[in-house]
């Protein structure tokens, strides 16, 4: 996130900015409902792997009903929410109906943030006159997409000056829900909040505060921020700001994030150890996060690559309790892009770390990025190496749109070829970069 400089110069002065905060709510699995009219007011699990130690990822708005949380093991929802439905999450289902939504939010502003798959956050400000005519147009893009892209899916909106208070609104009422907060009526919706609805606040923070006097929001919102910030430092003024309706971050076009790192992980089963494919799915997870790497036009200095070994017989479900992690990298020459360098790292990365051991965790992550120069060092060694990346950068991007097209399956490396449906494409929360935009 954008952040003002913090000093002498602090920017204490009540914002005057038009901030909303669109939620899709229990969208992975409305998005399945969506799909399947079948799973419609069912109690529905959306899972990352369909056994019973996979992990919910979402929730259908009947299933949280009675009381299944994300989280929660196959096993421990199936125990809660008898009868309930379970399915694997789609990710390019859910992406593609995020870029439809995202479209119809960039016909308000010029200044969208993709902040996660299911969320956004507009500024608003000279677009609209004020909250109220914001909320209109809001729910007129709510009915576009119930319209236009599914009569099942639902959204929460919140709209208010600051990007904390926007979300704040936005969850104020779920689902479909529409929460405007102000300065009128900031200290009303305050008082129905826990100190723990403050992201950083836990228990043992809150027993800190309490020790200070402050045993609710709006105490701590009329709290000296001197006092805040000697006790907690900045998030003391953070906490404060936040409170005081004090906007301290700005909302950041997705093409203006430059992501810090890019990376797959993936939890190794039994099966995948058995038939010895553990460094066919790093290299699948390799070539995945180099595709979205390529995607942003982001080139990595430095690839890193961890290896979870499993403890033997003790096993949880069909995966096996880590006991040793190990991981190790590499600093490339310059920064590379192309599918050759990056699972050749990968690979011999992976060799030197393995010593035929159970495998139950590998993630690969590229970092130090960086966009391309197109500067040459004139020498003859490295020219010669520039025509080779050239070639080799070439024959990554025509793969990479090959697969666009006609699926990811149809170009694969190496021992790529014995994969079937190890480490399958997923999405999180957090999670935006190689979303395709319309």
């Amino acid at each position: 996130m954008a952040a003002r400089r913090y000093g002498a110069d602090m920017i204490l002065a009540p914002s005057n900015k038009l901030i909303a905060h669109l939620d899709m709510n229990s969208y992975f699995a409305s998005v399945e409902q969506q799909a399947n009219p079948a799973l419609r007011g069912k109690a529905l699990g959306v899972c990352a792997y369909l056994h019973e130690s996979g992990c919910i990822i979402a929730a259908s708005i009947e299933a949280k009903k009675q009381g299944m949380k994300v989280g929660m093991t196959v096993r421990e929802a199936r125990l809660q929410v008898p009868g309930a439905v379970f399915v694997e999450n789609d990710a390019a289902k859910y992406r593609a109906v995020t870029s439809k939504v995202f479209s119809l939010l960039r016909e308000l502003t010029d200044k969208v943030e993709h902040y996660s798959i299911d969320e956004a956050f507009l500024d608003l400000t000279g677009w609209y006159r004020d909250a109220a005519e914001a909320s209109w147009a809001l729910t007129r893009v709510r009915a576009r997409i119930k319209n236009e892209i599914g009569d099942w899916l639902r959204c929460s909106i919140g709209i208010a000056p600051t990007r904390f208070l926007a979300k704040t609104a936005s969850d104020f009422k779920k689902p479909n829900g529409l929460t405007i907060i102000d300065r009128e009526n900031l200290d009303s919706i305050l008082v129905q909040l826990q100190l723990e609805d403050i992201c950083g606040i836990a228990k043992k923070t809150r027993r800190r505060l309490e020790r200070l006097g402050i045993m609710t929001l709006i105490q701590m919102k009329n709290h000296p921020i001197g006092n805040l910030m000697h006790e907690f430092g900045m998030n003391g003024y953070f906490w404060w700001c936040k409170l005081n309706a004090i906007e301290f971050e700005d909302v950041v076009m997705a093409e203006t994030a430059m992501p810090k790192s890019i990376g797959h992980s993936y939890c190794v089963p039994k099966q995948t150890n058995r038939e010895g494919k553990v460094l066919p799915v790093l290299m699948r997870l390799t070539e995945r996060a180099g595709s979205r790497m390529r995607k942003l036009g982001l080139r990595a200095s430095l690839i890193y690559v961890s290896v979870g070994f499993a403890n033997g017989p003790e096993k949880r479900g069909s995966f096996w309790q880590p006991q040793v992690g190990s991981g190790l990298h590499i600093r490339f020459p310059e920064p590379v892009d192309d599918s050759f360098s990056l699972l050749g790292a990968a690979s011999q990365l992976f060799q030197d770390i393995w010593t035929n051991e159970q495998v139950n965790f590998l993630s690969v992550t590229f970092s130090d990025l960086s966009s391309p120069t197109n500067q040459i060092r004139f020498n003859d060694a490295a020219i010669s190496y520039c025509n080779t990346q050239e070639r080799r950068i070439r024959a990554s991007r025509a793969a990479d749109a090959i697969r666009d097209r006609y699926g990811s399956a149809v170009i694969v490396y190496g021992d790529m070829m014995r994969l079937n449906k190890e480490a399958p494409d997923r999405i999180g929360f957090r999670k935006v970069e190689g979303l395709e935009m319309q």
